[in-house]
């Protein structure tokens, strides 16, 4: 099962449920059951938790969240807080193989990723691409930073951001682990093209 909860602060709050994993069951198989390998890691835990989960559940807080982002994990009595690491997909379906969290400790920093997020594309009306679409860091659980949203209203053409432009970058309570100036993004004038195609009529032929 799968819940998003908001707390009082405003923090989102995910909480997946999942089953210890039969080890004698082959991923593959689990799959066509319906189930998602899943593993949670970390170095004070004795080995990695090995869970199944399923798919409808994990689709559900794929719709929701993303790498980077916390949440909490039920596994029979006990509950696992973890960040969500890395997942795996079948290279031509897309489909979910194997999801893996990392669990975390409240004075353990942690590397993760901030997704970049870009709002109202629809407001401007030029060519906008994005470089990047995470930047990883290095920071505690406390301050841990899901994404990054950047407006592009009233952004003109020849406007780059780097990461050195972005409130993250002044933020002495994390590490960002890439150049800062690292390109996120790049405005430039979206030109319209007209091709003009002259259509010439063939002349009659006579036998």
């Amino acid at each position: 099962m799968f819940k998003k909860n908001i707390n009082l602060g405003g923090i989102i709050i995910y909480n997946l449920k999942a089953e210890l994993r039969d080890k004698s069951i082959k991923a593959k198989k689990l799959r066509r059951n319906g189930m998602i390998p899943a593993t949670i890691y970390g170095r004070n835990l004795k080995e990695p938790i090995m869970l199944q989960v399923p798919l409808a559940d994990i689709n559900r807080f794929l719709s929701k969240a993303s790498k980077g982002n916390t949440l909490t994990i039920e596994v029979e009595d006990k509950k696992y807080n973890v960040l969500f690491k890395e997942i795996t997909r079948e290279s031509v379906s897309q489909q979910v193989e194997q999801i893996e969290f990392q669990h975390l400790v409240a004075d353990e920093p942690v590397n993760s990723v901030i997704k970049v997020v870009l709002a109202n594309r629809d407001k401007n009306q030029n060519l906008t691409q994005q470089h990047i679409e995470e930047i990883p860091y290095n920071a505690l659980p406390k301050h841990f930073i899901p994404e990054v949203v950047i407006d592009l209203d009233g952004m003109n053409a020849g406007t780059t951001i780097k990461v050195e432009d972005l409130d993250i970058a002044k933020n002495e309570n994390i590490r960002i682990t890439i150049p800062e100036d690292t390109v996120v993004l790049t405005v430039a004038e979206l030109k319209k093209v007209i091709v003009e195609s002259e259509t010439e009529s063939e002349p009659d032929s006579e036998e």
